[in-house]
């Protein structure tokens, strides 16, 4: 729609100095509308003093969407302003460069200025270090934004894209420069009363010529594929609209449609990017919880229901009597009254009339009233409340009809009689005890047609979401008394005509929303043609087919029932260097910008650095061979994604070889306060933090006794790991000393909090409580004693080799490099499973005398250091002995593969095989170092190509998923 007018609304006649006089209005004359004030083409410029909720320039932006016209700002927009930490989110996934609220307040601390200082802090390398001091002039800078114009030049684009995300007419961006780019630290609406004279004089001209006033575009499309819904949900609210009982219909049948539907309460907003829709059954209106996650899913890309345009177009009856007037549909006779409306102007509605509050909801603030005295009475009361309420015609019925519609089609119908002996459907006593008239759900198609012809009319202002339409029949027709959003769905009562079919149209509303959203334009990647490419993601998407346990409930798995793994790794141009291209290949496959992605039997995710990939088993297998098959079908996929859309590969390996750490960037989409509190703790940007790649194994806890004693075998297995599992001979561009290069840096990585870490061999520990006493609490008061660490404080933080992850009820196994192939890690887990199930159950039965700690520590950096030519300790194990005392570790892993024979699953049997060769041949990384060792003295170039080579193959290999042909095995 063109606008051909600007309307500026302000409720001081001196912020209209200098405008001119045909754009001028005052609030109350906006607010009274009629006339032009109400042509849907005029673009409303709001500079009320206060758009605060319930204010006049609150109203202001609310009757403008009402009239149709555009507000600056709208009033989602104002909420966004009020609330930073939501504003500085969107920006972020807007790609505007930001230092938010809180990392600046953290850098502050650590620079050791005062809470209440308010010069921005950089963060800098300076020395080979990182530090954060104040900004010197040339590091920060303010520009006032006028309706999306930036004063300054420099800042033009920036102050646009804020603007076009969140638009005020008067805005000051406050910005620091650091790494190369400057960055929004603060985004303030300035009232027009505040304004300098020159600067209000700059604000007229613009307000004087209307090609200067930009707008926002409108929503890029966007690609949507899988189910996968966030139902938002409290069960300790007595006005939820669905009860639990209706919710686990809702799974039922969703599950049924092969739609992964799963609640999540009010205070997991973190976990929203995991989800592809969100369906909102928790209370709504603007100053709930459940807005701020209506605005964070459309944030998101996400679609949602209710949205936040339904819950702010519905939570308002002044904005619904406007709405509906205006477009001609049939309601009671209302008015709109103030504190200055004439008695007669109410009274000429017919005694008794009804009175509400804008925002009232669940027949609350709804008052019947037959006399003057009794309307000033409760009008008095409501004024306090707002400056606006509503005052329509009585007409009693025994019941109202409910019609809810959803995408523009009936989704059920019922009559909803009034509690008996009142004129409402709900009545409270004295007492505060509820009671509520019968509901008569009536099967849709029976439902009157004109009273269905007339809910969808009057639905169809406000959205294609879900809403409940309250309506009467009259002599003259049916009448709407109130469009509502969130409507109640409840299983015995609004189903109990229409049944199953309700819960299957919701799921085919989103499942329509989600898989048939246009699609997106693509980034510049290197193509297939258009029929192959379409091809290859129909393939890379479709679900992988699990072999999973069917048992969700980890309580329930007895030790070793049950593995899962998890392996990473970083992606890399056609060069093998580095290249952030997780987040571009997760858009592509998820049809939206995610964190997450769910094939069915294996999901992939990111860590802190944004080039690292990673891929899991999402349900825990009893077999690894099926982890085998899973993973690398996943791992298969995402190669063909990144190869066909990018030119790029995966990088097998727990290093990469020559990769510098300090151009690594933090993930941002998601984890962003953890990542960066890290950050902050740490120098990240080594290569213990940004070039790590590892092999998880995941095993279930069990009884406290198992897990114990699980933990126990974990502390004497894990020193001799590094013999096995080494893969990271070089990094810098160079072969290094130690043959597992990624233990030795995360030797180091934490070492700034060692009780986070400890020596990386577990401790001691004889119950949970004492691991508790001994892991955690050391580790949470190091923290305590450092400011702004509650990001981190969780088990997350423990960075041993072997960690309780009592979130999940499993013992992680953190220790493995990973190797060229799938195969080769999952016969490392294997055998790391089979060994630890059979010390476990020598600890268990007390058969094994446990070393001294400080000996498992000496053995395992000896492993790290040499690999398979380690000479260790290892008194507990039974391995020939030299004069000295010490074994070669060769012979004390031949001794852990004979015990694992006896513990391992026949169909992992083969694995263990695999596993004795390695022992005999080395480890990965000893033997790429001796394919290198011929050249290692050579030039550069000629040292560099022979590594590139290498790790091409290593490539090849992860693809084919096959081990490396020069392993010698």
């Amino acid at each position: 729609m063109n606008r051909t007018r600007i309307l500026a609304v302000v409720s001081d006649p001196e912020d209209a100095a200098g405008i001119p006089e045909g754009v001028v209005i005052p609030v109350e004359r906006y607010l009274e509308g009629g006339g032009d004030l109400a042509d849907p083409r005029a673009l409303v410029v709001n500079l009320c003093r206060s758009w605060a909720y319930g204010s006049e320039g609150y109203y202001v932006s609310l009757l403008a969407d009402a009239r149709g016209q555009l507000a600056v700002p709208s009033v989602e927009e104002s909420e966004q302003l009020a609330n930073p930490n939501n504003l500085f989110r969107i920006l972020q996934e807007a790609g505007v460069p930001t230092v938010d609220p809180e990392e600046m307040a953290s850098r502050r601390r650590t620079a050791g200025l005062a809470a209440a200082e308010s010069a921005p802090v950089v963060r800098v390398c300076e020395e080979g270090s990182w530090i954060c001091r104040p900004a010197v002039e040339e590091e920060r800078a303010q520009t006032l934004v006028l309706l999306g114009g930036a004063e300054d030049a420099r800042f033009r684009n920036t102050a646009l894209h804020v603007y076009r995300e969140c638009s005020a007419p008067v805005m000051r961006l406050s910005l620091v420069g650091e790494d190369g780019e400057w960055k929004v630290t603060e985004v303030a609406a300035v009232p027009v009363h505040l304004l300098a004279p020159e600067e209000a004089a700059r604000l007229a001209q613009v307000l004087g010529d209307p090609r200067r006033v930009l707008r926002r575009g409108a929503q890029e499309a966007r690609e949507e594929r899988r189910a996968s819904i966030a139902v938002l949900h409290d069960a300790n609210d007595p006005f939820s609209p669905s009860s639990p009982e209706t919710l686990d219909r809702l799974e039922r049948v969703a599950a049924r449609m092969n739609v992964h539907l799963r609640r999540i309460g009010v205070d997991e907003m973190h976990k929203l990017p995991e989800y592809d829709a969100l369906f909102i059954r928790a209370l709504t209106g603007v100053s709930e919880p459940a807005f701020q996650f209506a605005l964070r899913a459309e944030a998101l890309g996400m679609p949602v229901v209710d949205d936040s345009q339904s819950i702010i177009r519905c939570g308002n009856k002044v904005f619904l009597e406007e709405l509906l007037h205006r477009e001609g549909i049939p309601t009671p006779r209302t008015r709109i009254v103030t504190r200055h409306t004439p008695w007669h102007d109410v009274a000429e509605l017919g005694l008794p009339v009804v009175i509400k509050l804008p925002d009232g909801s669940f027949s609350a603030a709804v008052h019947k009233v037959s006399s003057h005295d009794e309307f000033r009475r409760r009008a008095d009361e409501m004024f306090r409340k707002s400056p606006l309420i509503i005052a329509q015609e009585f007409l009693p019925t025994d019941y109202d009809w409910r019609v809810t519609v959803l995408d523009g089609r009936v989704l059920f119908a019922a009559r909803y009689h009034m509690a008996r002996g009142h004129w409402q459907i709900r009545a409270e006593n004295a007492a505060g005890k509820e009671r509520y008239g019968r509901v008569e759900a009536v099967a849709r198609d029976a439902a009157p047609a004109a009273v269905v012809e007339l809910s969808l009319r009057a639905a169809a202002l406000i959205g294609d979401g879900l809403y409940g339409v309250d309506l009467k029949e009259t002599p003259d027709g049916p009448v709407v008394i109130e469009i509502n959003d969130n409507p109640n769905l409840d299983v015995g009562y609004d189903d109990a005509a229409d049944g199953a079919v309700i819960y299957q149209d919701v799921i085919e509303f989103f499942l329509k929303r989600i898989e048939q959203a246009p699609e997106r334009e693509a980034a510049p990647p290197q193509r297939t043609d258009a029929e192959g490419e379409a091809v290859l993601l129909e393939r890379a998407r479709k679900p992988i087919a699990s072999a999973s346990t069917g048992q969700k409930d980890p309580r329930h798995f007895k030790p070793f029932e049950v593995a899962g793994m998890e392996l990473e790794y970083p992606t890399v141009d056609r060069d093998l260097n580095v290249v952030s291209l997780v987040e571009p290949a997760f858009k592509i496959l998820a049809g939206r910008g995610t964190s997450d992605v769910d094939l069915g039997a294996v999901g992939f995710s990111n860590e802190i650095a944004d080039h690292v990939f990673e891929v899991k088993t999402n349900e825990p297998v009893r077999s690894l061979a099926d982890a085998e098959r899973v993973l690398a079908e996943g791992v298969q996929r995402f190669s063909a994604v990144l190869r066909a859309e990018f030119g790029a590969r995966l990088l097998p390996t727990g290093m990469h070889p020559w990769f510098n750490p300090k151009k690594g960037k933090l993930w941002t989409r998601s984890g962003l306060r953890v990542y960066t509190t890290y950050a902050r703790l740490f120098d990240v940007r080594t290569h213990g933090w940004m070039n790590v790649q590892a092999s998880h194994l995941n095993l279930p806890l069990g009884r406290e006794v198992d897990a114990v004693a699980m933990h126990t075998a974990a502390s004497l297995l894990i020193p001799y790991l590094p013999a096995i599992a080494a893969s990271t001979p070089m990094y810098d561009g160079e072969l290094q000393p130690s043959a597992d290069g990624r233990l030795a840096w995360i030797l180091e990585h934490q070492a700034r909090i060692p009780e986070s870490c400890g020596q990386l061999v577990p401790e001691y520990v004889d119950s949970f409580a004492d691991y508790r006493k001994k892991i955690f609490a050391p580790m949470y008061a190091a923290l305590d004693r450092l400011p702004d660490t509650g990001a981190i404080r969780h088990e997350f933080f423990n960075a041993r080799g072997a960690v309780f992850k009592f979130s999940r009820r499993a013992m992680e196994v953190r220790v493995l490099d990973t190797q060229e192939c799938v195969r080769m890690d999952v016969a490392i887990a294997s055998f790391v499973r089979s060994a630890l199930k059979h010390l476990s159950g020598r600890v268990a039965e007390r058969k094994v005398e446990l070393p001294d700690h400080a000996i498992l520590v000496e053995d395992f950096r000896a492993c790290i250091r040499d690999g398979s030519r380690a000479r260790v300790h290892a008194p507990h194990l039974d391995a020939p002995r030299g004069p000295d005392g010490l074994c070669d570790v060769r012979d004390v892993l031949d001794a852990l593969v004979v015990s694992a024979r006896r513990a391992v699953r026949k169909d992992e049997a083969h694995y263990l095989d695999l596993v004795s060769k390695v022992i005999r041949s080395g480890t990965l990384s000893e033997r790429i170092r001796a394919e290198l060792a011929p050249v290692a003295e050579a030039d550069d170039e000629t040292f560099t190509e022979a590594a590139r080579r290498i790790y091409i193959e290593l490539i090849e290999c992860l693809e084919a998923n096959e081990p490396w042909s020069r392993r010698g095995l």
